[in-house]
């Protein structure tokens, strides 16, 4: 009975009138639609993550313009009844909605979202910080040791690659280069690998 309430109410709109309706009506449950699609996507990614690449101008901006835009010209007609007006109305408030969410997006990866931290300090705060060898350095990237890094006055343990010669147990380096996201690459503190006995002997 109400369909056809809004049915018969309908055909006694104008053509402009029946297109912002339209527009306002189909963008806002496709917007619904589309969120709640991403939401069910955003748990299944936790369980089995996929590498996604987002296009700024995706379905949900445009709906989201569309929505936006449609309900503002609504009520913008109520008060004008003018092309010309509602435009002037609608159009910012769409560009605005859709727009909205990739500034706070980028606001948020700007001032929220810290860099990765590596017990308790900042990877990058460990170049040119020294150290002491804890467990046995190939040569040339040759696989990891650990050193003990003074940060801060304060002891942090990391892994650690040599480029040149293999470094012992004790050795005191100097951290020159980041290699991942927690494995730093040191050299001794003198700048030459010290002459270790042949580990075969």
């Amino acid at each position: 009975m109400s369909i056809l309430l809004f049915l018969d109410t309908f055909d006694l709109l104008t053509l402009t009138e029946k297109l912002l309706w339209s527009v306002a009506v189909i963008s806002t449950v496709l917007l619904l639609v589309l969120t709640a699609m991403s939401f069910f996507e955003e748990h299944s990614e936790e369980t089995y993550p996929t590498k996604t690449s987002r296009n700024p101008l995706d379905a949900k901006v445009v709906l989201l313009f569309f929505t936006f835009f449609g309900w503002a010209s609504i009520l913008a007609h109520l008060w004008e009844p003018s092309i010309p007006k509602i435009l002037v109305y609608g159009l910012p408030v769409g560009i605005i909605a859709a727009i909205a969410p990739i500034v706070l997006g980028r606001l948020k990866i700007k001032y929220t979202l810290k860099p990765a931290r590596v017990n308790g300090f900042q990877l990058r705060e460990a170049i040119t910080s020294t150290g002491e060898v804890l467990e046995y350095i190939p040569p040339d990237i040759n696989g990891k040791g650990t050193v003990h890094l003074n940060l801060r006055n304060a002891p942090y343990q990391i892994n650690a690659v040599s480029k040149n010669g293999e470094l012992s147990a004790g050795v005191p380096v100097r951290v020159v280069a980041i290699l991942d996201d927690n494995t730093v690459v040191v050299e001794p503190l003198d700048g030459r690998a010290p002459n270790l006995p042949n580990k075969a002997n």
